[in-house]
């Protein structure tokens, strides 16, 4: 049997630690609409491992771009962004890693964008699962209104449900590595 691509590696990692699919709609998500299918991707990104194919996957995408910094919103995005930034130094064209937090913060600086950022900067923002696409585009509307320009958005998972074209919508190419079809395709027939 030949040896599994990182691709690979990182789907079934993926699968097989983060993904959950039950008979009934019993997941809720963070849109507050329930699923039958949920992928708790932290459980990958915060593995070591996970953390290495991740940060080499989205690195590979983003490489070619003029990026200064890979980030999003707290939390899903935190881990992702800094497995990204550790595989750019590695590989000789480092990127910063930034966080956007919900809310500005209340006290010392006030910011709402945690990073090495300077003005202006062409950013590119990371994911873990888009499902509307809300988290994504708050982070573009916060990163905009600061100045920064966006050049992309990379997920780790698409669940296909309408987020990645409302991105795309306002102005910012979209990728994934995965989406949910690739997760139903390898589930066992019922």
């Amino acid at each position: 049997m030949p040896p599994l691509q990182d691709k690979d590696k990182l789907f079934d990692l993926l699968y097989n630690e983060a993904f959950r699919e039950s008979s009934l709609s019993e997941f809720k998500l963070s849109t507050g609409q329930t699923s039958r299918f949920y992928i708790n991707s932290k459980k990958v990104s915060l593995n070591a491992q996970g953390a290495f194919l991740i940060g080499e996957a989205i690195f590979e995408k983003i490489k070619s771009l003029p990026v200064a910094g890979v980030g999003g919103m707290t939390l899903g995005a935190d881990p992702i962004a800094t497995a990204v930034a550790l595989v750019s130094y590695m590989k000789g064209k480092p990127i910063s890693g930034f966080i956007v937090r919900k809310e500005r913060k209340k006290h010392g600086t006030e910011q709402q964008i945690e990073g090495p950022m300077l003005p202006g900067a062409k950013l590119v923002v990371v994911e873990d699962v888009v499902t509307t696409g809300s988290s994504a585009l708050q982070t573009i509307s916060i990163l905009r209104s600061e100045g920064h320009t966006i050049l992309k958005v990379v997920a780790l998972v698409d669940r296909l449900e309408g987020g990645g074209e409302k991105i795309v919508a306002e102005g910012v190419p979209f990728e994934a590595l995965y989406t949910m079809d690739d997760f139903k395709k390898v589930l066992p027939p019922q």
